[in-house]
């Protein structure tokens, strides 16, 4: 009886040990499926981190090239309003000093526009005027 105890004792211990050795190794094929997927999450983490690091750069760029043009339209609005001053500066003074302009000025200005009815060239008789 002493032996057929042993060998019923030694099949519960390779039957224990074979259960220890699955266990371990289902663990183990979990463990690396768990590790599979962390991995393919870091690399689709610095993929995505590679991406945005580019969009980052090519805002920033374009920030820098907005700012500068918008330093130039500053400094084309200022040199437009510096013309522009000059442009009625010399207006002024041309309607000042300048011969054809001061006779045309003297002129005086037609009946129709001086608020009286402009004349036809006739008297109030309907009878041609003379000079």
């Amino acid at each position: 009886m002493n032996t057929l105890r042993s060998i019923a004792l030694a099949g519960v211990i390779l039957i224990v040990g074979l259960l220890l050795v699955g266990i371990q190794q289902y663990r183990v094929i979990a463990l690396r499926g768990e590790v599979a997927i962390e991995t393919k999450a870091k690399t689709d983490a610095l993929a995505a981190n590679v991406e945005s690091q580019a969009t980052i750069t090519t805002l920033r760029a374009e920030a820098a090239r907005n700012i500068a043009y918008q330093a130039d339209l500053n400094n084309r609005l200022k040199a437009s309003e510096q013309k522009a001053l000059k442009a009625r500066k010399d207006f002024e003074d041309l309607k000042r000093k300048s011969p054809a302009v001061r006779k045309w000025a003297d002129q005086p200005l037609p009946d129709g526009l001086r608020g009286k009815p402009a004349s036809t060239g006739k008297d109030n008789n309907g009878k041609a005027r003379t000079p």
